[in-house]
């Protein structure tokens, strides 16, 4: 019986287990998921949330809702991984043995690497959207702004959906148009890049975008700390924006346990071949999701096609086989750029694939279809 043990019960580590259990027999495999959280969060919908598009009732589930049938499910926090001696330490003093482990311990945010944010999320205009409560109270405050400065900061590149800064901006500038009162208002988006969005022919669309609606665009903005009794943002650089709503949009990083391991690579994150997904120095040792250091957007689309590598690959090295199937850093990153209108953009590795074109049809899939068949087909590793 080989045991696979997978630590992460978000998007990755659900879509891992069921592709495998739906590949492996029971008798051929034992497949157990650790997670320390008992509920699961579909977080593409938290954006939505923000801009009346959807509920919070209708993105979150039970963790056992959504663990796939034949799988285990442990709820407990990770201490230690022994990746010499094949086993895993958790909180509540388990010893976990494994003969393949799959890391799917997703992206850590860490509100406190900016001064003055972790101690008033919620208060004094600080929000974010990269939590369900942050995005209910943000909902709030959007509903009871009146006017003034809206500024968006971002933590250093990775980050996870590196989309939803430009999707919450252009959505906040659609929002206030509608109530009439865009006049009112003043947005700014600040990015650590030189550009607001990374990759061709996107990058140059969402500029023509941010021009003819006048929103603010601040590169090369890394925020040093947050004072709250002036209202300011204060940039390593020494450049200063003033708000009176801040969305924050944290640093992101690995699983506290992960950090000084050695399963982390010299970036911070996990260090896996991009392709196969396996460590570079421990074969029997996969990444998957936002844990991982490939260079590529940290999605839930991601994590889907890295799913179904993993699992054909595995499957195919537990039989005695030679695995094929390669991970080429496939995503579709959909971006809601008003009220009817998103952009979706498709690329991998090597080539940007869809159009820079605003359409209807991206709208319907991403806000009324996408959460559905999350819940009903991705998860369940039939897509």
């Amino acid at each position: 019986m080989t045991e696979i043990l997978i630590l992460g019960g978000g998007s990755a580590g659900i879509m891992a287990a069921a592709r495998l259990r739906w590949s492996l027999s029971m008798d051929e495999a034992n497949i157990t998921i650790v997670e320390r959280s008992d509920k699961h969060i579909y977080q593409p919908g938290q954006t939505l949330i923000v801009f009346g598009l959807e509920e919070p009732e209708n993105i979150v589930k039970p963790m056992e809702d959504v663990i796939p049938a034949g799988v285990n499910f442990i709820q407990d926090e990770v201490n230690n991984i022994n990746p010499e001696e094949n086993y895993v330490e958790t909180k509540n003093g388990r010893k976990l043995e494994y003969d393949y482990l799959i890391l799917a311990t997703g992206a850590r945010l860490l509100f406190d690497e900016i001064p003055g944010v972790e101690e008033n999320l919620g208060n004094n205009g600080i929000h974010t959207f990269y939590t369900l409560e942050g995005a209910i109270m943000l909902r709030n405050a959007l509903e009871e702004f009146e006017g003034g400065r809206i500024v968006l900061i971002q933590g250093p590149m990775p980050f996870k959906c590196p989309g939803a800064p430009i999707k919450f901006i252009l959505m906040a500038d659609d929002y206030f148009r509608k109530k009439n009162m865009r006049g009112r208002v003043d947005i700014t988006l600040t990015t650590t890049l030189p550009q607001a969005f990374a990759r061709q022919p996107y990058a140059a669309k969402f500029d023509r975008i941010f021009e003819d609606r006048s929103i603010n665009v601040v590169t090369s903005f890394n925020p040093a700390r947050v004072d709250v009794e002036n209202k300011e943002v204060k940039s390593f650089e020494g450049d200063v924006e003033n708000f009176d709503l801040l969305v924050v949009v944290p640093p992101n990083g690995i699983e506290e346990f992960l950090e000084d391991g050695p399963l982390a690579d010299p970036t911070g994150w996990i260090g896996a071949d991009k392709h196969t997904l396996i460590h570079k120095e421990y074969s029997n040792i996969y990444a998957i999701g936002d844990c991982a250091n490939y260079p590529t957007s940290k999605t839930a689309s991601g994590a889907r096609k890295q799913a179904e590598v993993l699992a054909k690959n595995l499957v195919a090295t537990i039989r005695g086989g030679t695995p094929k199937d390669k991970y080429n850093g496939h995503i579709i990153c959909p971006i809601l750029t008003r009220y009817g209108k998103a952009l979706f953009a498709e690329f991998d590795y090597e080539k940007s694939i869809s159009p820079a074109q605003e359409m209807w049809t991206n709208w319907a899939l991403k806000v009324y279809m996408l959460r559905p068949m999350y819940w009903s087909m991705m998860l369940k590793g039939l897509i």
